[in-house]
């Protein structure tokens, strides 16, 4: 328990004051004895006990009425989560707040969503308890540590309005850690306001054990995971994809994939089919259509949308109804001239070249121009930088500091896409982005079956229809394998990573693919839809940098120093031009630079509409061996996190004094009966 006006506690010694008195009286006469005292004292012993016991409990009830009031003007803290202020007012602060899209779930009877409830209640604890105390706020988007000179402070920040970007909760408290370790912060408190989302707290990253181990060894830090895990069961999400502009005879019309989700929990009933009504926007102007949605999800995939012939370019969004939360109600769109499909291939062998070169020709989409060129390890000169969206390379790692590898670093820089297939031999570079090959596994004649993969995200995430690609149907023979930092995407039985993607740290990606498509190495020419569908996934990737209309994630760091050149077309939330200035890139909306002639359509990632959570048990494994505490809040209950008790203990006070009177109370004497006088006989 805590106390705003501790000072006052030193009044608690006065609670002994009625004790003295009462010892004091005892002594205040002197006795005299009386021989005819002797019978009434006789008399009084066989009541002693009782006295004795009334004397006590008046004394108690005194000594609890002194004290309940010292503690009352003490202004006690407490609240269902008592130990919260254990201990006095820590040194340090840090909140750690999740501003992710998924954040923004609303009570629609107050307008609170889960973010700003965090931050009220935050804020107000930090009020109550610490006003001395340091503040320093960490939020996702930025990841960086920022003074805060009052708690107050916390709610209108532009650091801690809502955004549409995702999180990264383990990177949060490495900053933390950072901050912590490089700053005398004293005895510190590390508040977690989260809801839980596993993409979030990603709990099978291996940087949960160095965090673990960090704070492990550090002392007076305290955790306090004040968690907002529920689903709103009326929310309904919408995200579109492969919007593409084409023209048929006289007529134009955009065709997209339209999918619609609704947010239950992960093993809950489907809910009751429901009509929805979508809004079409292009270019500034509305449409609108009713579609029935079955189940969890609906796929429109096809969608097409009649527009003039003129308009060769521009932008749009779909968007629902409003319900708990607004950031997933619309999603944009920007469409231009769709970019050539070319990849090149870096291979002298056939085996490989072919199986490549075949899945990356086929035309899937009329309207896109796929080439697919193959060049030798010798001609790497040759390659067309500019051109290509992604580069199969099937030769030697180029060392980084050497013409070719600056090259290759500067096209993944431009946001393209390398894949990485081993060869034979090993020439001892120094890899690629941290990722290097080690040694060869396996032979020709024993498969190796897939042991795992990723599911949720990346070149074999599920179809957005939820079916898993068949990827367990793939064997191999022979496996090189990865060694560096990277996520493993497909794992075999062995534990060894077939499937690699490194970190860039650029809009680039980098994967190292530790086999061949060869019938010596692998089925995947022979199973040839998870290979079709990986390649496709990685080409569009790359090709989506050279469009001219171009589909990002909301980012801070989306525009850069260039965000005063970006010129705003739509955005899903109301701002003037001082808060775009901080915020663009970090909402939903539409840009356009004209200068460069192009467009941006800016949304919330798609992990933002993964509804698993972590639970408890993932919790406690992840802080296990650290002093934490797990607080789970609802939107809207106005319980803060620690309340003022006062008023408990002056109810006790009076209490106590009543009783106290009470038992003052003299005692009701009985009354004796006298047998009425019996006449004499005369």
């Amino acid at each position: 328990m805590s106390f705003l006006a501790p000072l006052l506690l030193w009044g608690l010694p006065l609670a002994a004051l009625p004790v003295i008195i009462h010892l004091i009286n005892q002594h205040r006469h002197r006795t005299v004895k009386w021989a005819a005292m002797m019978f009434l004292l006789d008399a009084k012993r066989m009541t002693k006990g009782m006295a004795r016991l009334r004397q006590i409990l008046i004394l108690a009830m005194r000594v609890l009425a002194i004290l309940a009031l010292v503690f009352a003007l003490g202004r006690p803290l407490a609240s269902g989560w008592v130990a919260l202020t254990a201990g006095g007012a820590p040194d340090t602060v840090l909140v750690l707040l999740d501003r992710s899209a998924s954040m923004e779930q609303q009570n629609l009877l107050t307008g609170e969503s889960k973010r700003s409830t965090a931050l009220e209640k935050i804020a107000d604890l930090i009020d109550k308890v610490g006003r001395r105390t340091r503040v320093v706020l960490i939020e996702n988007t930025e990841n960086r540590p920022i003074d805060i000179e009052e708690a107050a402070n916390l709610v209108d920040l532009p650091a801690t309005w809502p955004t549409d970007t995702t999180s990264d909760v383990p990177a949060m408290l490495e900053t933390a850690l950072d901050y912590i370790t490089t700053n005398e912060t004293g005895r510190t408190d590390v508040w977690l306001a989260s809801d839980l989302r596993g993409k979030d707290w990603d709990p099978g990253s291996g940087r949960w054990d160095s965090i673990r181990a960090a704070f492990s060894s550090l002392e007076g830090v305290r955790f306090y995971l004040l968690n907002y895990p529920d689903i709103a069961s009326d929310n309904i999400s919408v995200t579109i994809d492969n919007v593409s502009r084409r023209k048929i005879g006289d007529q134009a019309q955009l065709q997209m994939d339209i999918y619609l989700r609704r947010h239950v929990p992960v093993g809950a009933e489907d809910p009751p089919d429901v009509e929805i009504p979508i809004e079409f926007v292009i270019n500034g102007v509305r449409t609108a259509d009713k579609v029935k949605l079955e189940g969890v999800d609906l796929a429109m995939q096809g969608h097409t949308i009649p527009i003039s012939t003129t308009v060769e370019r521009g932008w749009g969004k779909v968007a629902v109804p409003a319900d708990s939360n607004p950031r997933d109600n619309a999603f944009y769109f920007v469409f231009d001239e769709a970019p050539s499909q070319k990849s090149v291939i870096i291979s002298d062998d056939s085996q490989v070249i072919e199986p490549i070169r075949a899945a990356l020709s086929s035309q899937i989409d009329p309207g896109k121009n796929y080439v697919a060129e193959v060049l030798p390890p010798t001609r790497i000169a040759e390659i067309p930088w500019e051109e290509t969206a992604l580069l199969i390379w099937h030769a030697p790692i180029p060392e980084p500091i050497s013409p070719d590898g600056g090259l290759l670093r500067q096209f993944i820089e431009d946001g393209k896409t390398v894949i990485f297939l081993p060869t034979e031999d090993n020439p001892g570079t120094d890899g690629f982005y941290g990722g290097n090959w080690g040694e060869w596994v396996g032979n020709e004649t024993d498969p190796i079956p897939v042991g795992w993969w990723r599911t949720e995200s990346d070149l074999l995430a599920n179809t957005q229809n939820g079916d898993p690609l068949s990827v367990g149907e793939l064997n191999f023979f022979r496996i090189r394998k990865f060694e560096g930092e990277g996520q493993p995407l497909m794992k075999s039985e062995t534990d060894d990573s077939i499937l690699t993607r490194v970190p860039t740290d650029t809009r680039g990606a980098v994967y190292f693919l530790g086999t061949l498509p060869s019938v010596s190495h692998s089925s995947l020419a022979r199973e040839g839809v998870v290979f079709f569908v990986m390649l496709h996934r990685a080409l569009d990737e790359g090709s989506a940098a050279l469009a001219n209309a171009q589909q990002r994630d909301a980012d801070p760091f989306l525009f850069g120093d260039d965000g005063p050149n970006w010129k705003t077309l739509d955005v899903q939330e109301t701002a003037d031009e001082n808060e775009m200035s901080i915020t663009k890139g970090m909402l939903a909306g539409a840009f356009e630079n004209q200068a460069r002639e192009q467009l941006v359509a800016v949304n919330r990632a798609l992990d933002e509409d993964a509804v698993a959570s972590i639970d408890e048990g993932e919790i406690e494994n992840l802080f296990a061996g650290l002093d934490y505490r797990v607080i789970k809040d609802e939107v809207g209950d106005g319980n803060s996190l620690a309340s003022e008790i006062w008023r408990a203990f002056l109810i006790t006070m009076a209490l106590a004094l009543m009783l106290e009177a009470v038992l003052c109370f003299p005692q009701k004497t009985e009354k004796k009966v006298t047998a009425p006088a019996v006449p004499e006989p005369s």
